[in-house]
Formats: C-alpha cells, structure tokens, sequence
C-alpha cells in the first residue's frame, strides 16, 4: 500500500484486536519510512457471523 501524501511504500506494523467499539475488530497500523505519517486501517471481520449461518433442512443454494 502506497503512503497517501509521498507515494513511499508503507510499512506493516502489525494487526491487533480492537475492543473499544463494536463497529469494528481488528485494526492495522501502517507507518510511512518517508514522511513518517501514520495510518491506522479499521476491519469489521464477519467471517465468524458467516460460518455461525445455519441453513434449513433441504434449503435451495440457488
């Protein structure tokens, strides 16, 4: 991912769950090794509510 202000790649700083809000699960930090800026991406994971789906006995997938 590109920085938004100097186009320099930036930096992975890591993944980390986020149990401040329910809006959101897992936050990302990203850090710019060129301008220093710091961006913090915020990710809603609903795989969990998805695989927690149940579907009637003889229910059509189409």
């Amino acid at each position: 991912m590109k920085c938004w202000h100097c186009q320099a790649e930036l930096i992975w700083g890591g993944d980390h769950d986020y149990d401040v809000s329910d809006d959101f699960d897992i936050v990302t930090n990203l850090s710019c090794p060129t301008c220093h800026a710091e961006v913090l991406v915020y990710y809603k994971d609903v795989s969990w509510e998805k695989c927690n789906e149940t579907k009637e006995p003889g229910a059509n997938d189409s």
